[in-house]
Order: structure tokens, then C-alpha cells, then sequence
């Protein structure tokens, strides 16, 4: 009986009965028939049903507007028998920027009310940034868009670069659908999927709520990655300065003067872009210029070192003039420099990596000489005064480390260039013990990761980075060949890297970047211990379509496991 009556609330909503459907669905209730079960096997199976022949043999108009309204009326009389609150998969935004046709959202949303998600309507013909803001304030899991007139694709991207600039396309899933859209429409406008009809948008939406729902906070991505783990897709973690300020409209001398317009920038771009960690660090600098050193800082470019802390001809005399290490970390710029970490804890939470920023000892040292090259020679005139000056900068480094991590940071950056351009034996003794004994203490007393960095063409060195900071992490330079890398250090510590900032991530198209980041993933990210990036720091003015195809590389080919 209970079977009969179903078929009979199925076969009114194909056939359209929106007069009947309503008695039937009452009738049913009275006769003490669960109201999901109305739904679930009456008029759900009838609308999907429907959708199949829409889809494969199309329908009449008039047919197909009788059988959602039967959906729709059926739907309305069980909702009011049900006492609990129906659950939902997920949260879709249906809109449509071109046109003034509704027959197929409505559709749509039928469809997609019937295999159980919730549907807000957004409007057809409405403005790429309407459907946006309403994406973003009811916390959409996915925004499926209809295009009918095929001049107006740009639409499309509008919405997406809209999804973007409001912060939310990292965490929500995109397909396009209608007469004038296809799979290369999808990969135009950098939507994740194009859909033919109603039922496969409904399958497709199904797929996504499982992937959002098993996804990792960035956070969660970021640090299983490094403990050589498979998270659930390649983390992106760009390191970015003055990409950042520019992003957020502020002169760099503004970024570099820390705080919280520096946290800002950070957070909003990593938002903006769909980031797994966000980086306190501003320039070489800031350090230095708390000891002692002078610092030239342009309205709108990055600081100069313009005079030294340390003479390299007056080297110990002015060595032994610096005073307790924790003193300097109260000064100036470094203080609110490490006060950014603070503030993009209390930004982001857990839901993003905090990374904070020291010097290494050695390349920390080199700029308290003002980045003098000619102080390099100390290591042959007076070794022993640059290993206490090592030792002294190692404390330095560590109380600010302390201090960041006390803010929040989950993982403390080491500025490491100079150290990994040495030849082995001057790197063994002037780098190895500082760095074991700085990275080692940072993780046993302070319960932090360590990310070197050190880009530029550094082989030599490489294979003492899991010895002295085993499951941290490392960035190093483009000229680095990535599969080589990961064979010799890959399983002891996280790669960060390698892309060509300036020829592939500035100069190059969205397509060579995508590109780029497929080979980069293919050759790297296998086991896990892989972070997506650049080489070195972000362009300043790299294309904002150019960083879209990182985080769209992630997705299609950095989604574990690998394929």
C-alpha cells in the first residue's frame, strides 16, 4: 500500500499534477506515512526522474513548469508535517548573469532540493557581484551558474574574480551549466566543473560536499604535510611581501613597519587567494636595525641596509659592545614586526598556518655588518669571534622565536641565503652546529616547526637541511631541480617551492603557470612533504589570474592520492 501511494506521488510530479499532487500528499500524511518518506520516495524520485528525461529527451515547457510546481506543492505540505528540521548535504547559490529566463534555475533547484540540499536562488540576469555577496554572507558550499547567451562568457569570470576578491572561492566549489557553456567555457572562466543538466549538476554537487566535508582546515594541511604525511590535497603557501601590500592597497613602507597592517595585508591576501599559512616578514632589515644597523626605508619599495651594526675592520671591538640578546627585542620596528603574528593569530585562528620570522645565525650576523661582503672574510681572519658572534646572534633569533610562538606562530621562518651558498666544509663549521642548536631548541622547548629559507642555486648545501631541521621545512630557488631534491631530502623534510617567480609566476600566462605547477606537483608532492610556492618571495606585481592557477594546480592535480 505504502509502495502504491509513492508510485502514485512519483508519477504525479512527472506527469506534471500540481492540481492533485497536494490531496495526495495529505492523504498520505493521514494514512501516518513518515513525511520523509513522502519526500524521499514519492516526490524526490519523481523529480529526479523528471530531470532524466528533461536531460537525455527534452521536454515541453509547459510540461516541465507543471511537473516543479507539482514538486513544489507536494514539497510545501510535507515540510509543514515534519517535526524536525530538515537537514540539508549542503548550502548551493543558483544565478544566472545573463537574461531574463528563470526556467532553468527553477529547475535546477528543484532537482537539487529533491536529492536534499538547500538552494538560494540568486536571480537570472543579476550582477556577477550580487550572486558573490550572496555566496559569501549564507556561507555557500557551492555557487552553480547558468549562461545563455554566449558573447557574455565574461559574466562567468566576473563572478569567479568576484569569489576571489570577497575571500570565500578557496573554500567553495564553482560549476557552470546552460546552453552556452561547455568544458572549455569551464576551464576559461576557472570554474571546478561544467555540468550538461540538472541531474549531472545534482551528482557533480554530491561529489563536492564529500570532497569539502572530508577536507582538511589549512592549518591541519599545512603541518601534516610536514610531518611527511598525505593530507588531503598540496598545500599553497606562497611567501609574499610585497604582493601582499599591494593586494591591500598600503605603501610597502607601511607593510614594513609591522603590526597590524602587515597582518592585514597578509590575511587578506591569503583570503583573496585561497592560502593554507600566512607569513610574517617584511624585510632583511628589520633585525639588524634593532641591534644597531641603519635602515633606509622608501614610501612605497623595500628597505636598504645602509650602515652596519658591526664593523667588519672593528669587528670585536664592536662585538663586545651588544648587551643581552633580549634586550633588542623590545625595539622599534621588530617589536611590532613580531606583533603582527599576534594579530594574525587572532585573525585566522586555527583555520590557516601562522608562520613567524627570524634571521639564521649566520645570514642574521652578515646583515649586522651592514651585508658587507668583505665581512664573509672574518672566517678566515678570526673564526672564533664569528662563532661567538654565531652564538650570541643564535640567542637573538631564539628569544624572538619565543616570543612569536608566544603570539600564536606554529612555525618560525630562518632567512638562510648566505648559509646555503657556502661550500660544504665552511657551511659544516660555521652553519651545521647554529642551526642544530637554534632549530633544535625551537622545536624542543617551544614546540614549533622551522621553515628554511634559502633560495637562489644551492645544491651543495641541500643535503644538510633534514640534518639539522628534520620534519621542518625548506624553500630553495627554481635552479634547484625539484625531483632531484625530493629523492635526496624529500622523506625527512618538507619542500617548499620551486617555481619561477619572475619568468613563470610574473611574466608568463595563467595556462604556463598551471602547467608549471603539474610538473611541479608530479615531481615533489608524492608521500606528502610538499608545499606549492615560489622559489623565492612572490613578485610584486604577478597577475592576479596567474596566482588563481596556483590554487586551481592544487585542486585539479595536488588532490591526494595522487593520480
Amino acid at each position: 500500500m505504502i509502495d502504491d501511494k509513492m508510485e502514485h506521488i512519483r508519477q504525479a510530479v512527472v506527469e506534471g499534477g500540481y492540481e492533485v499532487i497536494g490531496d495526495m500528499c495529505q492523504n498520505a500524511l493521514d494514512e501516518g506515512i513518515p513525511p520523509k518518506d513522502i519526500l524521499m520516495h514519492g516526490l524526490s524520485e519523481g523529480m529526479r526522474e523528471m530531470a532524466g528525461i528533461y536531460g537525455k529527451k527534452g521536454m515541453y515547457l509547459d510540461k516541465v513548469l507543471w511537473s516543479t510546481a507539482a514538486f513544489h506543492f507536494g514539497n510545501s505540505i510535507v515540510a509543514q508535517a515534519m517535526t524536525q528540521k530538515k537537514t540539508y548535504k549542503g548550502r548551493i547559490v543558483l544565478g544566472v548573469p545573463d537574461g531574463p529566463w528563470t526556467i532553468g534555475p527553477e529547475i535546477v533547484a528543484a532537482v537539487l532540493d529533491a536529492y536534499g540540499f538547500e538552494v538560494i536562488n540568486a536571480g537570472s540576469d543579476v550582477s556577477p557581484d550580487h550572486i558573490a555577496k550572496i555566496a559569501r554572507d549564507v556561507d555557500a558550499d557551492i555557487v552553480a551558474l547558468g549562461l545563455y547567451l554566449s558573447y557574455r562568457v565574461s559574466l562567468l569570470k566576473d563572478v569567479h574574480n568576484k569569489l576571489f576578491e570577497y575571500g570565500i572561492r578557496h573554500k567553495i566549489r564553482t560549476i557552470v551549466s546552460g546552453p552556452s557553456t561547455n568544458n572549455a567555457v569551464a576551464v576559461e572562466v576557472g570554474a571546478d566543473a561544467y555540468c550538461a543538466d540538472a541531474s549531472e549538476i545534482a551528482e557533480t554537487a554530491q561529489r563536492f560536499i564529500i570532497e569539502l566535508k572530508n577536507a582538511m582546515s589549512s592549518k591541519e594541511r599545512v603541518l601534516a604535510s610536514m610531518a611527511i604525511k598525505e593530507p588531503d590535497r598540496v598545500p599553497l603557501v606562497p611567501f609574499a611581501m610585497t604582493f601582499c601590500a599591494r593586494q591591500a592597497g598600503i605603501p610597502f613602507s607601511e607593510y614594513c613597519n609591522g603590526g597590524r597592517k602587515l597582518a592585514e595585508a597578509e590575511v587578506f591576501t591569503a583570503r583573496k587567494f585561497g592560502w593554507d599559512a600566512v607569513i610574517a616578514s617584511s624585510d632583511v632589515g628589520v633585525y639588524a636595525e634593532a641591534v644597531g644597523a641603519k635602515v633606509e626605508i622608501p614610501h612605497d619599495d623595500v628597505p636598504r641596509l645602509v650602515g652596519p651594526a658591526i664593523r667588519w675592520d672593528h669587528a670585536a671591538e664592536d662585538f663586545k659592545k651588544l648587551k643581552d640578546p633580549k634586550i633588542y627585542t623590545t625595539r622599534g620596528r621588530l617589536a611590532r614586526f613580531m606583533e603582527s603574528v599576534k594579530y594574525m593569530k587572532e585573525m585566522v585562528g586555527d583555520n590557516l598556518a601562522v608562520v613567524g620570522w627570524t634571521e639564521g645565525a649566520l645570514q642574521g650576523s652578515m646583515l649586522l655588518f651592514g651585508a658587507d661582503p668583505k665581512a664573509i672574510f672574518i672566517m678566515k681572519q678570526d673564526p672564533e669571534l664569528l662563532k661567538d658572534i654565531l652564538g650570541w646572534y643564535n640567542e637573538f633569533a631564539f628569544e624572538c622565536a619565543r616570543i612569536m610562538v608566544g603570539y600564536g606562530a606554529d612555525i618560525i621562518g630562518s632567512g638562510e641565503s648566505v648559509s646555503y651558498y657556502l661550500s660544504p666544509e665552511t657551511f659544516e663549521e660555521f652553519v651545521l652546529p647554529f642551526e642544530k642548536d637554534l632549530y633544535g631548541r625551537i622545536n624542543r622547548e617551544l614546540g614549533a616547526k622551522v621553515l628554511i629559507h634559502c633560495c637562489g642555486y644551492v645544491p651543495q648545501c641541500i643535503k644538510f637541511a633534514p640534518e639539522v631541521n628534520q620534519y621542518g621545512a625548506i624553500q630553495f630557488d627554481y635552479q634547484v631541480p625539484l625531483g632531484w631534491a625530493k629523492k635526496l631530502i624529500g622523506d625527512r623534510i618538507t619542500i617548499m617551492g620551486n617555481l619561477d617567480c619572475n619568468r613563470i609566476l610574473h611574466l608568463s600566462t595563467p595556462d604556463l603557470v598551471q602547467e608549471s605547477c603539474k610538473i611541479a606537483i608530479n615531481a615533489a608532492a608524492n608521500g606528502g612533504g610538499f608545499w606549492l610556492s615560489g622559489g623565492c618571495e612572490i613578485p610584486r606585481d604577478m597577475p592576479d589570474d596567474n596566482m588563481h592557477a596556483m590554487l586551481r594546480s592544487c585542486r585539479q592535480y595536488g588532490m591526494y592520492p595522487l593520480h
